[in-house]
């Protein structure tokens, strides 16, 4: 958050953060200084080579409104929509990878409550043929939920296993 003082960008980054004894997989919005919210991830994947249950609860299940970060009190939830002093239009809501690909997105219902931008920081890997599957998926949910949608997958030095990621960036 130091870092972004005098920035007037809203920064998303990948924390994991600890509330009540259980470790959540967030996303922290940061703006000129300041940490104005945590998202933790809903859907966490028990598939393939994804073990997240292992490490993190799920985001849907915290309990409360806000977790200790950075050393104050700051709003946590899985529906939080961060809104833009001079850009009325602009209200940014946050879903974490795997989050898009569950049956009920939690942007569905961002979008329901006024979001007019999803921000999805991700950890996706690369097989084979699925960054044409992902971009499909990226470019059809942002037309059915009526907004835009960014997406930032990790990038290839990111991995400590043998995981590949690729970098991947969209903006739908």
């Amino acid at each position: 958050a130091d870092h972004s003082k005098g920035m007037k960008t809203l920064f998303v980054i990948g924390a994991p953060l600890q509330s009540d004894g259980k470790i959540y997989n967030c996303a922290v919005a940061i703006n000129d200084g300041n940490i104005l919210g945590v998202v933790p991830k809903s859907y966490l994947p028990t598939y393939g080579e994804f073990y997240e249950k292992r490490w993190f609860a799920e985001g849907r299940s915290f309990p409360g409104t806000t977790i200790h970060c950075g050393g104050k009190s700051v709003p946590c939830g899985t529906d939080i929509i961060f809104s833009c002093d001079n850009f009325e239009e602009l209200k940014v809501g946050i879903e974490i990878c795997e989050d898009l690909w569950s049956v009920t997105p939690p942007s569905n219902r961002l979008v329901s409550c006024g979001a007019t931008l999803i921000v999805n920081p991700s950890a996706s890997n690369e097989i084979v043929g699925k960054q044409q599957y992902r971009r499909k998926l990226i470019e059809m949910h942002s037309a059915t939920c009526l907004a835009g949608y960014a997406y930032a997958s990790s990038g290839p030095n990111e991995s400590s296993t043998d995981t590949v990621y690729s970098g991947y960036g969209c903006v739908a």
